[in-house]
């Protein structure tokens, strides 16, 4: 099966979920915490984009939960505690970024370290299940 997949797609993008994912440590570390959380769940996107692409789908959106369904659509087993960490980091995308996303204030107000510790947890656990899925199809 090896012979169908893409290594360099997906290697483009799954590098650029390691930056993404550096990116959420490093706005972590300066208090940054709204960024963090951005940046984790963009790592997130990256990282199973690019199986996506490796395996030859053209994922479209930026919808976690809607990725990780084409993920299983396609024969690889999604189990609960990676679905909730889809659903979790999902909910960064928009609110951790516009001032007008919350009622209350800019985003920055809204998050804090054990978000960070939260969001970075999951898109490190979910890169590490990528590459293991990946490696899992002779990748």
């Amino acid at each position: 099966m090896s012979s169908l997949l893409d290594e360099d797609e997906f290697r483009r993008w799954r590098s650029e979920a390691d930056r993404a994912l550096e990116g959420a440590r490093v706005q972590a570390t300066a208090s940054l915490h709204n960024w963090s959380c951005f940046l984790a769940e963009q790592a997130a996107q990256l990282a199973i984009k690019g199986f996506l692409h490796g395996i030859g789908q053209a994922p479209w959106g930026h919808d976690l939960v809607r990725l990780g369904q084409l993920a299983a659509s396609s024969g690889t087993e999604l189990p609960e505690d990676v679905a909730a960490r889809l659903r979790r980091l999902s909910r960064h995308y928009v609110p951790a970024r516009y001032p007008d996303a919350l009622p209350g204030g800019p985003p920055g107000s809204y998050y804090g370290p054990s978000d960070s510790v939260e969001a970075v947890g999951d898109a490190e656990a979910l890169v590490a299940f990528v590459d293991a899925a990946w490696e899992a199809l002779g990748g």
